[in-house]
């Protein structure tokens, strides 16, 4: 941590407040791009159990499979 605190000190507010701007700059849309990303892939995984299900004759969770449906409409 001081290592952290010593290198920091060597830079002046102007080039602090500058790296914050440029990484909030970068990362400002990365949590919505990742929350559509693991929506799409709980959908596909949630969509190849119901076909796997049906494969296999079983009704197991057939409450998850009606929620996916309802998304879909």
């Amino acid at each position: 941590m001081t290592e952290v605190l010593e290198f920091l000190k060597t830079f002046d507010l102007h080039t602090i407040i500058a790296l914050g701007l440029i990484m909030w700059f970068i990362t400002r849309d990365m949590k919505n791009e990742l929350k559509a990303s693991i929506d799409n892939l709980d959908k596909d995984v949630r969509e190849m159990n119901m076909r796997l299900s049906r494969i296999e004759g079983t009704v197991y969770g057939k409450n998850v499979y009606q929620r996916l449906i309802d998304k879909e409409d």
